[in-house]
């Protein structure tokens, strides 16, 4: 079986194929990678049987290298990656085989075995559409969250988890559907930047708002009403780009 691994760790080579050559038979690397482009050079030259990559490369994804081969493919993948959620789902989903860092013999052993005997080109092309488009969808999906540093533990939230953020000079204050408070060490600022275009509107200086719990705007009181009842006030000079938004969010 001629495999090529492409992985932009050394070390991470240099274990696959310590494994490799110690427990399968027929396992020949004719090729070792670290970028998109030495990838797609070997492929080019050594056509493999099979190709052991990381999702996550220096110069950017697995997916930027298949993309640059048509489909069908002529030869197998087994995806290698650090845990991520998003994924491990697409992975299971698709029933495509993928390697966990840091790589567990047996497993390795397991998948390897797998694409030799048990699994055709065609299968696995199918399988290998299926991964792409559940990995793009999940993907997309993480990126609907933020992740919020509070004391000493991380905690991910969905933007439609929040109902409104509210600042207090290098403190800010966020207020969940849910109806939990959680305090954080971050700039309203900051958060502004980082939902700016997602739904999200900073209605006073102090202030950003999820659009979609608006209630009722009182352009005449300068406030908005939020569905759990309590009232955000707005600037006078951000009153029309509060109307504005808010008209825009609803088309």
């Amino acid at each position: 079986m001629r495999v090529i691994i492409v992985d932009d760790e050394k070390l991470a080579r240099d274990a696959i194929i310590e494994i490799g050559t110690r427990r399968i038979p027929d396992f020949e690397v004719v090729a070792e990678a670290a970028s998109i482009a030495e990838a797609k050079q070997a492929i080019l030259k050594y056509q493999p049987d099979l190709l052991l990559l990381d999702i996550q490369l220096l110069d950017g994804s697995g997916f930027d290298l298949l993309d640059q081969f048509s489909l069908p493919l002529n030869f197998k993948v087994i995806f290698i990656t650090a845990y991520e959620e998003y994924a491990i789902k697409a992975f299971k989903a698709s029933v495509l085989d993928y390697l966990l860092k840091p790589i567990d013999a047996d497993e390795f052993v397991t998948s390897i075995n797998r694409a030799k005997f048990q699994l055709n080109l065609e299968n696995f092309n199918k399988n290998l559409q299926t991964f792409i488009h559940l990995y793009h969808g999940y993907n997309s999906e993480q990126k609907q969250a933020i992740v919020i540093h509070s004391r000493s533990s991380l905690i991910c939230l969905n933007h439609d988890e929040i109902l409104r953020i509210e600042g207090e000079g290098n403190h800010a204050n966020i207020f969940l559907l849910s109806g939990e408070l959680i305090r954080v060490s971050r700039t309203l600022n900051s958060f502004e930047e980082e939902l700016k275009g997602k739904g999200f509107l900073q209605s006073h200086k102090s202030h950003l708002v999820n659009i979609r719990y608006i209630k009722t705007f009182h352009s005449s009181e300068l406030s908005l009403l939020m569905i759990d009842g309590t009232r955000v006030p707005v600037a006078f000079r951000r009153r029309s780009q509060v109307s504005y938004s808010i008209a825009n969010w609803f088309k």
